[in-house]
């Protein structure tokens, strides 16, 4: 059973200082793409597009930082070492398979610093159909 039934819930639990960049990644999540729908699911805030969850956080890591797992729901087979499906010339995603990416910030600058790249990174991910 899972502990949170809303986002708002899930939100009002998080220590302050991730609280923060959870909601400045979470305002700049839904207004670069209005058609995710936004719920819980693995015990974080997951993003939806035409019924797959495509971004999903991750909170609870050792590094105590926000990540964004970039990943393909659970239709499409990953390839461990297969070559990525989206380029990013940011730096930002770190690819765990050719479906699955990872962004870490651990700090308000980090995110500020790099939304425009964050922009298109949202944009092109969501763009690739499964």
């Amino acid at each position: 059973m899972q502990k949170y039934k809303t986002t708002d819930e899930f939100l009002d639990d998080l220590p302050i200082d991730k609280r923060q960049l959870v909601d400045i990644l979470r305002d700049l999540i839904l207004k670069t793409e209005p058609r995710l729908s936004e719920r819980i699911k693995w015990n974080a805030p997951s993003y939806v597009l035409d019924g797959e969850d495509r971004i999903t956080f991750n909170l609870m890591n050792k590094q105590g930082a926000v990540k964004l797992i970039l990943h393909m729901g659970a239709r499409r087979k990953e390839e461990k070492n297969g070559t990525p499906v989206m380029p990013d010339t940011s730096g930002l995603v770190e690819w765990s398979s050719d479906i699955r990416g990872i962004m870490t910030f651990t700090t308000l600058e980090s995110i500020n610093a790099n939304v425009i790249a964050l922009k298109k990174i949202i944009n092109d991910w969501l763009r690739i159909r499964l």
